[in-house]
């Protein structure tokens, strides 16, 4: 069984290239155009995505339509495999009044030795040294916004490097041989900016290539979302078991549940509710929330007017790294447990579990005040690194 998991795991992470591979010696005998459609669209119109096992890139549109374009390549694939592949997909696309409909699942195109891979996959993190990214035992220290930026661009690479090891593989270069049977796939979305882009996607992988400042109302399970930058007030986002990469994350609503690994740069003006999730910030602005449960939270850096940030959580475990200019910290709750290096405290207040304040860092006075940190926390853990 053990061995039989390692093998399925390998067949995935494979269909990602290598990151020494230039594209351009890739060549490929056909290429398909499985849908290509243009929409016209006003300030009233509503993209709705429906994906399903197939990845896609989100880009600004040239003019006021909406343009769907998928295409795929095949090398040294017969013709009757070829069109048995493309009748396996499920693509439509329509608009009724001010509806634009897009649909695409290929979840049973491909047989189980097939090599595909996603257009996208081909240009992640195309690295010119692989030694720049080494992975050492973790240790939890201060991490710049800078650095944080970096692992999101390269998040892909890394993802696939720790799946890489946990089989005790090491990546290789795919080359492409002589008679190697090859498909690549390209699906692109080109999105104008003032159209409401309601999207549902299952198994999938997006990735918004450019600032994506649209409505965006957003479900995803076991999916990957990547965005440059993304914010709204009306962007309500719901992701389960995936993965979140964003730079900066401005307005809105996020949940996540169960996620794998959400890694933002920039939080502001923003709401997240999290459950069981590994969360990361590079940098929080003003007036963000959380509200979690079971969550592990990296809280690093802090704009130099963050005004107040609050967490609401219970059994949470939250590694909180001082601003570096005056702020005042209080924490409410019971339970709760404070590391402060080598020193632990332990805070009960009652055994009814009623809260009271338990922690507090008052403002000093002695230079620029940036804001107040709140916490409402109870069964949980605080990590706190106030000179790093």
């Amino acid at each position: 069984m053990k061995l039989q998991f390692k093998t399925v795991v390998l067949m995935l992470i494979t269909s990602v290239l290598s990151h020494g591979q230039e594209l351009s010696k890739i060549e490929m005998d056909e290429k398909h155009t499985i849908y290509k459609e243009s929409f016209a669209t006003d300030s009233n119109t509503t993209l709705v995505l429906n994906l399903e096992s197939t990845t896609v890139k989100i880009v600004d549109s040239p003019d006021d339509k909406v343009h769907i374009e998928y295409t795929m390549e095949f090398n040294n694939y017969r013709k009757k495999r070829i069109k048995e592949a493309i009748n396996r997909l499920k693509i439509s696309g329509k608009k009724e009044g001010n509806k634009i409909t897009y649909t695409a699942e290929s979840r049973n195109m491909f047989h189980r030795y097939d090599r595909h891979y996603y257009f996208e996959d081909l240009l992640i993190g195309r690295l010119a040294k692989k030694d720049s990214m080494r992975f050492e035992k973790p240790k939890v220290v201060r991490k710049s916004l800078d650095s944080i930026v970096e692992e999101i661009k390269q998040s892909d690479f890394l993802h696939r490097k720790r799946m890489l090891r946990a089989i005790n593989r090491e990546p290789r270069p795919v080359k492409q041989k002589k008679n190697t049977k090859l498909i690549i796939s390209k699906m692109e979305i080109m999105v104008p900016s003032h159209i409401h882009v309601r999207a549902t996607a299952e198994n999938s992988s997006m990735y918004f290539e450019s600032d994506f400042n649209n409505r965006l109302t957003l479900n995803s399970r076991n999916s990957k979302l990547k965005f440059k930058s993304v914010g709204n007030s009306l962007n309500v986002l719901d992701v389960d078991n995936g993965n979140f990469w964003a730079q900066d994350v401005t307005d809105g609503s996020y949940s996540f549940a169960n996620s794998r690994s959400v890694t933002i740069g920039k939080l502001s003006n923003a709401k997240i509710n999290s459950e069981f999730t590994k969360v990361q910030v590079g940098e929080i602005g003003k007036n963000v929330t959380l509200v979690d449960f079971n969550s592990e939270y990296f809280l690093y850096n802090w704009t130099k007017d963050f005004e107040r940030f609050e967490l609401t959580s219970e059994y949470s475990k939250v590694h909180l790294f001082s601003p570096k200019l005056d702020y005042h910290f209080i924490a409410f709750g019971n339970n709760t447990k404070s590391f402060a290096g080598p020193h632990q405290v332990n805070m009960n207040i009652t055994k009814k579990n009623e809260k009271g304040k338990i922690m507090e860092r008052k403002s000093k006075g002695d230079s620029h005040f940036s804001g107040e940190i709140y916490f409402d926390i109870i069964h949980g853990i605080i990590y706190s690194y106030l000179n790093e």
